[in-house]
């Protein structure tokens, strides 16, 4: 973060929160105040560190005292698995679902953080859209974004926490929203929900919007080191020569990447 943040971020770090409630005293725009570079704002912080920080919480609630925005952070804790802090903003009154289009519960479905979706769907997280059904497994959810066959009007648009992966003229094609949700299954691990985007005219091999990595389901299902799936996607036809857009790698190289020497020797034949 910037300079100007230096000292109460090393309090934060240390678990000083006299240390922070006095230089917060002295400066209540610091917990509200974005950084130019890491993490944008304290809180943010705190939601990231959280392993790393000696009282997460305690920073939290200091923060937010002060005025720290809350729904990004919300984001921020769903994505980096801070459970404590993501329960004590809960807890403060953020609503679960955000302030934001894109919510808690699709950040913690992107980056397939399990007890963080158990948690928000708990909750009383909202399914807003066909890719937080189909990260789900929620097959009856996923039904109801489909009208005689079409995807009606609500599946979409694609969002992501990386904006730039979406052209702009792809986020409300169907055909990109679909083959999204299917990605967002299987990363997720749901079967079930990908077979049926795939009976829905999901694309086994696209390469959808909305994804940092830009590779395919497959890449998705070795990545999380998902046998089941990586062996029901290539009896449909998923192609593990396609090379990814981030790191020009194919499946077997995310395989040795990932640490899944197991699906080598399935991806070689």
């Amino acid at each position: 973060m910037d300079e100007e943040f230096a000292a109460a971020a090393m309090s934060i770090y240390a678990g000083d929160l006299d240390g922070l409630a006095d230089l917060l005293a002295a400066d209540p725009g610091l917990a509200t105040r974005e950084s130019s570079v890491s993490h944008p704002t304290l809180l943010q912080l705190v939601a990231c560190e959280e392993p790393r920080i000696a009282d997460p919480v305690g920073a939290a609630r200091l923060l937010i005292e002060a005025g720290a925005p809350t729904s990004y952070p919300l984001i921020s804790a769903a994505g980096c698995n801070a459970r404590s802090v993501l329960e004590y903003l809960l807890g403060a009154g953020v609503p679960v679902d955000g302030e934001e289009p894109w919510t808690p519960l699709d950040e913690a479905l992107y980056w397939s953080n399990r007890e963080i979706i158990s948690l928000l769907v708990d909750r009383g997280a909202k399914v807003r859209s066909l890719r937080a059904a189909a990260g789900l497994g929620n097959v009856d959810a996923v039904r109801q974004f489909f009208d005689s066959g079409a995807l009606s009007g609500n599946a979409g648009p694609i969002l992501s926490p990386f904006p730039s992966s979406i052209p702009e003229a792809a986020a409300n094609l169907p055909d990109a929203i679909i083959d999204n949700a299917f990605v967002m299954a299987v990363n997720n691990g749901q079967l079930r929900a990908a077979e049926y985007l795939l009976q829905h005219d999901a694309r086994v091999n696209a390469i959808p919007p909305g994804y940092h990595w830009n590779g395919t389901a497959l890449h998705a299902a070795v990545w999380r080191g998902n046998r089941e799936l990586v062996e029901w996607l290539l009896s449909v036809g998923a192609d593990p020569n396609i090379r990814d857009g981030l790191a020009n790698s194919d499946a077997i190289g995310w395989a040795n990447h990932h640490d899944h020497p197991e699906l080598v020797g399935l991806l070689a034949r």
